[in-house]
């Protein structure tokens, strides 16, 4: 049995567990940090890396003015009526202080990432790292990890469960090299990640996309969702989840969220529209796993082009030969292998609809200039980053009973969490996943530092 005097046990060192622990340890607290599979991914390092920051300091470099209100606002005008108050007004609280921290305690450079415009939005307020990669903001979060004395790093271990005397949560038990044995703190924070790997789940929970290819990390198992069910934790947003409709075939890469809003459009292999392309990207999913081959044609332009390459996720599916281009739609549509007159109806439709000539006939209302030759083009499939449901947290990110009473000792932020919105697709604002993981995540830290 370990004696070891840690404040603080976090299990899962992706964007949550670091961004807790590195708060934590900088607040004095002593942290160990355990991960399962150090070397592998997890849903920051696969992601983009855009992280909503409303009201912070580089938005108001840039004459932008939000708040978290604003913000707040906005979650609960994408999530329809199916907001989860009992944190949303927290974390958009908590938001600017955790660019700040990235910042300044940190070190890290950001910036406001206002070249490709994110829907739902309504002003600028995702930051991100200086390649717009969630690859870059892992490796720069881990080494700060590596060089904290505060925080002792555990790798490829396995939680076995939790510690519990007296309903307080003490503790975990942890295997590593096949001998398990105890950790003991004054508090958990439970940062593992969804179950967006389990097919059962997502069968009871989210049957659209049970089958759909799943973009991130590959042990997101719902293992935290069944510790605290058994401690009798409630759970929340359980059929939400975060979709993507830009993600090339085979599910390495993705084209990115902001090109509908640049100025693209989306056939099917008849060549036919088939949705309004300014939905956010995780309802699109659904439509394009709909279509023959549960893929689509994004079409887009030189603009477009040179606008996107800012983003990490786009250039890595350009440099793996995810795009192609034409001088004109009859090459595109032959390079495409789909009917050129096809094509061409499409574009002109587009064209008429972002002129004012007629109304969409699918209701799209946001198009972006016109597009114009050279063109560009990508095949694009439905895809599941992650899910938003999980257990139920109040405003410190306290593990809360069916009841709202908390559950001592015991803390929960990210994939492991219910998030801050919506039931399927819909309610994800883009930005929610870092937004809530990064902003419980200090919740967290903050609240178990005031225990001490």
């Amino acid at each position: 049995m370990s004696t070891q005097p840690f404040d603080c046990i976090i299990a899962g060192a992706g964007a949550a567990g670091m961004l807790g622990a590195l708060v934590a340890a900088r607040d004095g607290l002593r942290i160990v940090l355990i991960e399962r599979d150090w070397d592998g991914p997890s849903n920051l390092l696969v992601s983009g890396g855009l992280f909503p920051a409303a009201g912070s300091l580089y938005q108001h470099a840039a004459g932008i003015e939000d708040s978290p209100a604003i913000w707040a606002a906005d979650i609960r005008a994408k999530a329809a009526g199916d907001a989860n108050d009992a944190i949303v007004d927290a974390v958009a609280e908590t938001s600017p202080l955790v660019a700040t921290f990235l910042s300044e305690s940190l070190g890290i450079a950001l910036h406001l990432a206002a070249t490709v415009p994110a829907p739902g939005h309504r002003v600028p307020r995702l930051h991100a790292t200086e390649k717009e990669s969630g690859r870059e903001l892992h490796a720069l979060l881990r080494a700060r990890i590596e060089g904290e004395p505060n925080i002792v790093v555990i790798e490829n271990a396995d939680v076995r469960g939790l510690l519990i005397e007296a309903d307080v949560v003490r503790g975990m038990v942890v295997r590593e090299q096949g001998v398990a044995h105890e950790l003991r703190a004054g508090a958990v924070l439970l940062a593992t990640g969804g179950f967006a790997a389990n097919r059962t789940l997502l069968a009871e929970f989210v049957p659209t996309m049970a089958d759909a290819i799943h973009i991130g990390a590959g042990r997101n198992d719902g293992c935290a969702i069944e510790w605290g069910r058994a401690l009798g934790a409630g759970v929340a947003l359980m059929n939400g989840y975060q979709g993507q409709g830009h993600v090339t075939p085979g599910g390495r890469t993705r084209l990115g969220m902001g090109l509908p809003l640049l100025g693209a459009f989306m056939v099917n292999r008849m060549g036919e529209r088939f949705v309004r392309e300014d939905f956010g990207p995780s309802e699109l999913g659904q439509y394009v796993l709909a279509q023959p081959g549960g893929v689509a044609l994004e079409v887009f332009d030189q603009r477009c082009h040179d606008a996107a390459m800012r983003q990490g996720p786009y250039q890595e599916a350009w440099r793996a030969g995810g795009v192609f281009s034409a001088m004109d739609l009859d090459a595109l549509a032959q390079a495409a292998g789909i009917t050129a007159d096809a094509l061409q109806a499409s574009f002109q439709q587009v064209e008429r609809a972002r002129n004012g000539e007629l109304a969409d006939s699918l209701g799209r209302t946001r198009f972006g200039p016109s597009l114009a030759a050279p063109f560009y083009a990508g095949w694009v499939t439905g895809a599941l980053a992650h899910t938003q449901g999980g257990l139920a947290v109040d405003r410190h990110a306290r593990v809360c009973r069916d009841d709202g009473t908390p559950i001592a000792g015991l803390y929960a932020a990210g994939g492991a969490a219910a998030s801050l919105a919506g039931h399927g697709g819909e309610g994800y604002l883009p930005g929610n996943g870092l937004g809530q993981s990064f902003g419980l995540a200090m919740l967290a830290a903050r609240s178990i530092h005031g225990l001490r």
